[in-house]
């Protein structure tokens, strides 16, 4: 049976942005952008502490490692690992609206803001429909508290080159880890589960192949070594 009640990733992410054309790049527009919570910031249960760099593959292994729990996690599991993967791009691309410096990079985060809220909002209606609530797997979890981990360590970086390229190296690194994560799930679950996954890999392909290509631009982490 179906855990009852509504989809709790809404409150997970406190989402108010419009999910219109992205605007223009000035400071006020800037500010404006985000989430209901703080800048930066997944709740519940998210503990923001040290970590190592962004783009370090060890910091983020913990919830990107083995898949094959991912075949058999149940639909409320399942819709766990989706909203923490949409929260944790939202919350580290907040902090990237208001500082990053390069153009490109600000453009990307506003891209990942809007995307991945979109992207929720198609997940929140389908639990609503399902009648489902996430459950509280580990993978999400730690999904959750290494993205504010990762958005607490942005936030100490100030503006600057080190920042773009410790967020760009992030993004990456997250979207080959959800990537990664959509493929082990796209056969699971109902069939509109099994739809709504496998409409979000290619969307998360394309935000990997572009976070690629600005992470070389910027000589980030995965440069030498990152394959398209």
């Amino acid at each position: 049976m179906r855990h009852i009640g509504k989809w709790g990733a809404g409150a997970l992410l406190g989402a108010t942005l419009a999910l219109g054309a992205c605007g223009g790049g000035n400071d006020a527009a800037d500010d404006a952008s985000t989430s209901g919570t703080a800048a930066g910031e997944v709740a519940p249960g998210g503990t923001a502490g040290a970590m190592g760099a962004a783009g370090d593959s060890a910091a983020m292994a913990g919830a990107g490692g083995a898949t094959g729990d991912l075949a058999t996690m149940s639909e409320p599991d399942v819709m766990a690992v989706v909203g923490a993967s949409n929260a944790g791009e939202i919350a580290t691309s907040d902090v990237a609206i208001t500082m990053a410096t390069d153009a490109d990079v600000k453009a990307y985060a506003r891209k990942m803001v809007q995307e991945h809220q979109a992207m929720q909002k198609q997940a929140d209606q389908l639990a609503t429909k399902l009648n489902v609530t996430p459950g509280t797997p580990a993978r999400a979890r730690e999904k959750t508290d290494m993205a504010n981990q990762m958005a607490a360590q942005l936030k100490g970086l100030g503006k600057g080159q080190a920042f773009d390229r410790q967020y760009m190296d992030g993004q990456v690194q997250a979207h080959q880890q959800t990537l990664t994560e959509l493929q082990a799930l796209q056969n699971t679950g109902n069939a509109e589960l099994r739809t709504l996954i496998q409409g979000a890999i290619p969307k998360v392909q394309a935000h990997l192949e572009e976070g690629q290509r600005l992470q070389q631009r910027l000589g980030g982490a995965g440069t030498a070594t990152t394959g398209g």
